[in-house]
Parts: C-alpha cells; sequence; structure tokens
C-alpha cells in the first residue's frame, strides 16, 4: 500500500511540475504578447518634409524671322516668376530680348554681328577672333545643344558660347549673342534660376 502511494506521489508530482511547466509557457506567452501588441497598434507617422516651392513658369518667345537675313533661329525660353521680360529693336533685322530680375539680367541680342572662338583654360591660342575665358559652367538646353556661361574668376559679367559640331565652343551662339550680368552681391539662388533659364532654349 505503502507502494502504492508512494507511485502515486512521484506521478501527482510529475504531473504538477508538467502542468506548472504549462501554465507559466502560457503566462510569459500571453505577457508577451500585451507587450508587443501595443507597439504593434503604433501608427508610424512619417516626418513632415517641406515640399520644394514650385514656381509658375512663363514661356517666352524671341528671334527674329528667317526673313531678316540672319542665320539665327527664333526661340522659346521658360522665365519663372519675379523675372521681367522687354524688347529692344532699332531696325527690322535686329532684336534684343532682356529679361530682368532686380539687378540681374540676361539679354539675347541678333543681329547681324562677327563671332569669335571660346578659349579655356588648357586651349591652345587662335590666331582669328577669340575671347579667353577662366571659368565656366555647362549647361544642356532642351535642344540638347552645349552651352557654357563663360567668364573669369570673381566676374559679374558673363558670355554664353555654343558647343559647335568640331568640338569647339563659339560665340554667338544659334540663338543669338547671349550675355548675363549680376549684381555685386549676387546670390547663387538666383544664379542657379539664370542657369535653369538657359537650360530651357529652344529653337522654335
Amino acid at each position: 500500500m505503502e507502494k502504492f502511494f508512494s507511485i502515486f506521489g512521484k506521478i501527482a508530482l510529475i504531473l504538477l511540475i508538467l502542468g506548472g511547466v504549462s501554465y507559466g509557457s502560457y503566462y510569459l506567452g500571453n505577457r508577451a504578447l500585451l507587450v508587443k501588441k501595443p507597439q504593434s497598434l503604433q501608427t508610424e507617422v512619417p516626418e513632415a518634409t517641406a515640399s520644394p516651392e514650385l514656381k509658375k513658369m512663363t514661356t517666352i518667345n524671341g528671334g527674329l524671322n528667317k526673313s531678316a537675313g540672319l542665320s539665327f533661329d527664333s526661340y522659346t525660353l521658360e522665365v519663372p516668376d519675379g523675372w521681367i521680360s522687354k524688347k529692344e529693336s532699332q531696325t527690322a533685322q535686329d532684336e534684343k530680348l532682356i529679361l530682368t530680375k532686380n539687378d540681374y539680367s540676361i539679354s539675347i541680342f541678333q543681329a547681324a554681328t562677327g563671332g569669335a572662338l571660346c578659349l579655356y583654360p588648357g586651349d591652345p591660342d587662335f590666331g582669328g577672333p577669340s575671347s579667353r575665358y577662366q571659368e565656366f559652367k555647362e549647361i544642356k538646353n532642351k535642344d540638347g545643344r552645349i552651352l557654357r556661361r563663360s567668364g573669369d574668376v570673381g566676374q559679374i559679367a558673363f558670355t554664353v558660347c555654343m558647343k559647335s559640331a568640331d568640338g569647339s565652343y563659339q560665340q554667338p551662339t544659334i540663338y543669338g549673342h547671349i550675355s548675363v550680368k549680376l549684381p555685386q552681391n549676387w546670390t547663387k539662388e538666383i544664379l542657379d534660376e539664370i542657369d535653369t533659364i538657359l537650360s530651357s532654349l529652344r529653337k522654335s
């Protein structure tokens, strides 16, 4: 009889241990879920990022008709708000489009004038008409043409030259003589706007 109770006691002890382990696993599992659940229900709100302000663009037409006898093309370009445009002509064979924003200006002049080669550091001297520049900003426009806003270090006036088929750079461009002027206290933001305007040039 004592043997029976001894065996029964061992079985009960084993069942008690197994029950405790099962309950402990159940309790710990539920506790883990309770801890994790609030985290999984949290909605992540992305940080607000300021979208760049989209500036209204105005398309401007410029250039003379081929009937004027010039080799230049008529063109269009896009100008953001804040720029003012006007045209000046002395005769039926010339036109100057002038874009201004405060003391910044871009002018595109079409007339019967000569041209010149644009030279940069490393280029050999040229015997004909040429202008040498110390630095430039290269710009690809909507016609796929490569332009260079060319000037000297510290200069606030620039000439825009265009890459020709032989790889040299010349001015005027097919759109005319293009020049850029900045005020002494110019900012990179407005200069970037000018480069964007030049990149919008295309034949019309």
